[in-house]
């Protein structure tokens, strides 16, 4: 979503207009057929998506290393203390029994590195919010399959104020059968804190999040897709298919063998006065020698002798037997190099530099994989500039920080992603500092 459709989520549904105090929202006009506002044309673009990753060796990989290097080390929780002079926050880490239970009972992780995977596949995800019965607190955080969530398209007008879950669109699922659930939405634009306490048509809300991207009101389009779109991806699935269709199709004989008519009538005389099961029999035990003295390890260093003879049909010497090699297509490496140059355009699509899985770039894919320093440099770039996305996936947690009003010393309670220790040039350094430094 992005803050053009910020006045869909204020539960008004009464069009794009907005108060002195609120931003504008414009809003795309809605397809004009079925119960909800459609993702793709036939409301099964992320179906597609996931069929189109399911059928390449790389992005799947890829897509998790990215989710997993960005969750790091797991979430931490505690309160900012100070700035220090280059504007970097000072973060102190806290342990407070209330927030580990909501944790704990929450399966907060699960929910980081689901939404995380989420907004890094599709660039939306939809966490939920569970208020209490007496609606004092925030007591519970999931979050939703991004695939089997729609936005429900207003009866009157205007922009959706809630979504429908269901499992079940790519098999005739709708916004009304007996397998969907509609869930009201927060706005993540404008005061969710003061929205939520003002809310009185339910206790589940969704709080959708994603990454905005040009002309997009609602669904937004992960910038890797362009892979898809460009058809790097269904060249790197043509590949293989071709590869195993040229396994199993491919002619296992490596020898032709030509044989002369004239030859029969010179080895056997009365050729044609034998009977066609005499003929046939002759011509198998030719064939049987020839693979004895050709095939296998035991063909190894023979000698194979042919020799010319006289065609009486035109009293011209020819030759018996002719041998030729069959080429063998898959002995060079067939489109190894295609292969190579469609996964270059998936890691660059996606963001992730080959190295950091492992990889040493080969042609198409960069210089190589460089010393032993480079995967830390990468890795320590691709961490700090998924600040946001980061940042994205937190927002729900302290939103609820707000609304449950954990503080520390009147300071307020925030929430960080804690990243790994193996990538610090500095093994020794103290945890404590590291988790102040890469907590900022």
């Amino acid at each position: 979503m992005s803050a053009a459709s910020a006045a869909a989520l204020r539960g008004s549904g009464k069009g794009a207009a907005a108060k002195e105090e609120e931003p504008t929202s414009p809003s795309k006009k809605p397809d004009s057929g079925g119960e909800v506002i459609p993702w793709g044309e036939d409301n099964l673009f992320p179906q597609a998506v996931i069929k189109d990753i399911e059928r390449n060796t790389v992005l799947p990989s890829v897509l998790e290393r990215k989710t997993s290097m960005m969750y790091g080390g797991g979430i931490v929780y505690g309160i900012v203390t100070g700035v220090n002079k280059d504007g970097s926050k000072i973060f102190e880490a806290q342990q407070i029994d209330e927030i580990d239970e909501f944790l704990e009972g929450s399966n907060v992780a699960r929910y980081a590195f689901e939404a995380l995977h989420d907004v890094n596949t599709f660039s939306n995800a939809f966490p939920e919010l569970i208020v209490s019965k007496n609606r004092q607190k925030i007591v519970g955080l999931s979050t939703q399959e991004a695939p089997w969530t729609r936005y429900l398209k207003p009866k009157k007008g205007g922009l959706p104020t809630h979504v429908v879950i269901n499992a079940n669109w790519d098999n005739g699922g709708t916004a009304t059968d007996e397998y969907a659930v509609q869930v009201p939405i927060l706005d993540p634009y404008y005061d969710a804190v003061g929205a939520l306490k003002a809310r009185t048509d339910g206790f589940k809300f969704i709080y959708p999040l994603s990454i905005p991207s040009p002309d997009k009101a609602l669904y937004q389009l992960a910038s890797w897709n362009s892979v898809r779109r460009s058809g790097w991806l269904e060249v790197a699935a043509a590949i293989p298919e071709f590869k195993k269709s040229l396994f199993k199709n491919q002619l296992s004989v490596k020898y032709l063998v030509s044989i002369h008519s004239a030859y029969w009538e010179w080895k056997y005389g009365d050729w044609e006065g034998l009977a066609q099961e005499e003929k046939i029999q002759l011509i198998n035990d030719e064939l049987t020698a020839f693979d004895n003295v050709m095939s296998g390890t035991n063909g190894a260093g023979k000698t194979v002798m042919t020799t010319t003879i006289l065609d009486k049909r035109t009293n011209t010497e020819v030759e018996a037997f002719k041998i030729t090699a069959i080429d063998d297509k898959l002995k060079d490496g067939l489109y190894i190099e295609d292969s190579a140059e469609a996964s270059s355009h998936i890691y660059t699509a996606v963001g992730v530099a080959p190295s950091l899985m492992g990889v040493s770039p080969g042609k198409g894919m960069g210089d190589g994989a460089g010393g032993g320093s480079e995967p830390r440099v990468l890795f320590n770039n691709f961490v700090s500039t998924a600040q946001f996305h980061l940042d994205l996936v937190l927002e729900p947690l302290n939103l609820i920080a707000r609304y449950n009003n954990w503080t520390v010393g009147g300071k307020r309670v925030r929430f960080r992603f804690l990243n790994p220790f193996v990538m610090q040039p500095d093994a020794k350094s103290a945890p404590g500092a590291d988790a102040q430094q890469q907590s900022k």
